[in-house]
């Protein structure tokens, strides 16, 4: 029976982020956009829908008027922020239908089932892709009302409203050609989100030819990529651009898996990098790039230049770990000549493993990341193994007994909320120990990770890492040494150390219970809030480190460093003036750096060596030979254009420690020391020759 409606069906759609500490989630909800655009193409007046990303303003709309169908996203960031959503709403408009999608649900029946027993505030749950599964159930509604959701629906899965059965729609075809999906963008379904806050969110293709068995994306459902054609993303992104450049956006993130391999990406580069020129958007991008096919990578990216970094992502170094995972690498010969062509063309390029992956052992995964530091790769990140619905961690018990799994919870770093007095926490499950590898194993890998984020990653010690190489002594080696000498550190860095160990382990629980418990407390809250507890463990520690005690971390690094070279140094004359002069360099460069005040601030220091010039020769090119017969004088200050990014970042972040971790997380790339100016005197004047090195992080220079 088809029942005549008199008016359009209200339809609210989420992809909700916490803001219990600013905007966790700062993308654009692209996804809703899509949905939404697809439903007005094929059901017109006959629905109304409205999108939402802020909890506030979607509670507004609900205490004004509740929804005929309520639609939130779900994954690990915003799974409880929904739920309570969808309570709220049963508990105002009981009749107001529920629907999740999204990529934190299981993919067996049994599973899934249970998934959906266990939120009994939801009615469906879209499985797969998104715009056609919706369109079904809102095809249902508007045929049957509620009634209707007595059988099955094409792409979604629920409860039988009267009968409790668990009922599973036939799976749905993936959408072959995109552009049947008007853009959100061109439509001006998204324009409210350009608001200075957000970060536009771009899709040209989807799908993942790879199976890696840690993701989801390796699902045969996504093996078939799928393209938006050239015309539809060259004009949604020259609509982004205008839009953006008038919100004050700088950046844009891809959503697409392996950006780089599919030759029209060629094209999107050029046309990025032409827009950045016209509307000075985009300044920085965020891409996944290509498994494999480095070389193809890199030359479809080229043009953009230090405005992406290039994912370098490996997993493990291990073989027989990456047998495990059904993954292949590309040999390591290959990875650093690709990592040397980068490295010249000034390109900045990440190396991503993670752990614990079956098989990894510490020895394996130290090793590993030995080598990659030796590859010469700009920067070096572990990840922490997400127990992900869709892949055999989560969905498969006895996977995890066979590798000896032992997992633990932790808060999704920044995604909390308290609405209505309700505190609401988006949890992950993660993995700290297997059958290779203890729990202990687990914290010192992580403190290996924190030597290399300070020292390497950071970019400050540039000149250090380059006299090394000079003295014939690997990255790795230096790495070690710091990471051995840890009894040694000083008593701010030691401090440091011993938090980050300390957190590591407390940030873990047993169960969501207990975590949710006590983090309700008012006061455990409101340490959420300060940055005290529950944030990203080694951006805030890395934050820490050199804003508050970089002096002393300099100093201890340079005691390190010489106590290394004493031993292997080539050159055995000079080495202690030389690491002298660049440890004062480095102190100079990157004290007090992070603060508003700071900015303007110019310090003065006077050296016997060509520094700047030194910086730009060969890898080779030994100090020595960079001695000059008298003294030059440097100024450190901030380039105009890291004043500007860095006020706005502090205008955007603030000050306090979760704001500095945010600044981190979000302008990485400008690096976080002073620049450094040669003044050469000439009578009453000053001057020099004008140097660019912003490939070596710091961004050292002269004028």
């Amino acid at each position: 029976m088809h029942v005549l409606r008199t008016k359009s069906l209200l339809v609210y759609l989420a992809d909700l982020t916490h803001v219990g500490n600013g905007i966790a989630t700062e993308a654009f909800p692209l996804n809703i956009g899509l949905i939404k655009s697809a439903a007005i193409k094929r059901f017109g007046t006959a629905v109304d829908i409205r999108l939402f990303k802020y909890p506030d303003k979607l509670m507004d709309a609900i205490n004004a008027r509740a929804p005929d169908v309520l639609g939130c996203s779900n994954y690990t960031w915003n799974f409880n922020l929904s739920c309570y959503f969808c309570r709220f709403v049963k508990s105002v408009s009981p009749s107001t239908l529920t629907v999740f999608g999204g990529t934190n649900y299981p993919f067996t029946m049994q599973q899934q089932e249970d998934f959906l027993r266990k939120v009994p505030a939801l009615d469906l749950h879209v499985f797969y892709e998104g715009e056609t599964s919706f369109g079904n159930i809102l095809e249902r509604i508007l045929g049957g009302g509620i009634s209707a959701l007595d059988t099955c629906i094409p792409g979604v899965q629920h409860l039988h409203p009267k009968t409790g059965l668990f009922l599973s729609g036939e799976k749905v075809l993936r959408i072959k050609s995109l552009d049947d999906i008007p853009s959100p963008y061109l439509s001006g379904l998204l324009d409210e989100f350009f608001d200075g806050k957000l970060t536009p969110l771009v899709e040209t293709a989807r799908g993942c030819p790879f199976k890696c068995n840690f993701c989801n994306a390796g699902n045969s459902y996504f093996t078939n990529v799928n393209l938006f054609s050239d015309e539809y993303v060259k004009d949604e992104l020259t609509y982004i651009a205008r839009m953006a450049s008038k919100s004050g956006s700088f950046h844009v993130t891809f959503a697409d898996n392996n950006f780089g391999m599919i030759p029209r990406d060629s094209k999107t580069a050029e046309l990025l990098y032409s827009l950045s020129q016209t509307h000075k958007w985009p300044q920085s991008v965020t891409v996944w790039t290509g498994k494999n096919s480095k070389e193809r990578v890199i030359d479809v990216t080229k043009i953009l230049g230090d405005r992406l970094s290039i994912s370098m992502s490996v997993q493990s170094m291990d073989p027989q770990v990456l047998k495990n995972i059904q993954r292949d690498n590309i040999k390591l010969d290959h990875y650093k000549q690709i990592s040397d062509s980068l490295r010249a063309q000034g390109r900045p390029q990440h190396a991503e493993v993670i752990m614990p992956l079956p098989g990894e052992t510490l020895e394996s995964h130290l090793r590993g990341l030995c080598e990659l530091l030796d590859t010469g790769v700009s920067n070096v990140q572990s990840h922490t193994l997400q127990m992900l619905y869709g892949t055999p961690y989560k969905d498969d018990p006895n996977y995890r007994i066979q590798h000896g799994y032992q997992t633990r919870y932790r808060i999704v770093p920044l995604d909390f909320s308290q609405i209505s007095g309700e505190a609401i926490f988006d949890i992950e499950e993660v993995a700290i120990a297997s059958n290779s590898m203890t729990f202990e194993s687990y914290v010192e890998a992580r403190v290996f990770l924190l030597v290399i984020d300070l020292c390497y990653n950071s970019g400050i010690f540039y000149p250090i890492q380059k006299y090394l190489g000079t003295q014939g002594i690997l990255i790795s080696t230096w790495i070690q040494a710091l990471y051995k000498s840890r009894a040694s550190f000083g008593v701010g860095p030691d401090a440091v150390f011993n938090s980050f160990c300390d957190e590591t382990r407390s940030e873990l629980w047993e169960n969501e219970t207990e975590l949710i418990a006590f983090y309700t407390i008012p006061a455990n809250y409101q340490r959420l809030i300060d940055y005290e507890i529950g944030g990203n463990v080694l951006f805030k520690h890395r934050v820490w480190m050199l804003s508050k005690f970089a002096k002393e971390w300099v100093e201890t690094v340079g005691k390190i460093t010489s106590a290394l070279l004493y031993e292997e140094a080539l050159n055995k004359a000079e080495w202690q003036y030389e690491l002298k002069a660049l440890q004062k360099f480095l102190e100079l460069s990157a004290t007090e750096c992070f603060t508003p005040g700071s900015l303007h601030t110019i310090l003065t220091g006077n050296f016997q060596y060509d520094l700047l010039r030194w910086f730009q020769s060969e890898p080779n090119s030994q100090l020595t030979d960079f001695r000059l017969d008298h003294q030059v004088e440097y100024h450190f200050l901030f380039s105009p254009a890291k004043v500007g990014v860095l006020q706005d970042a502090f205008k955007r972040y603030g000050t306090d420690l979760a704001g500095l971790v945010k600044l981190v997380q979000r302008t990485s790339g400008i690096g976080y020391a002073r620049d450094a100016t040669a003044i050469i005197a000439t009578g009453d004047k000053a001057c020099g020759a004008q140097t660019n090195s912003a490939a070596y992080g710091p961004g050292y220079s002269s004028m």
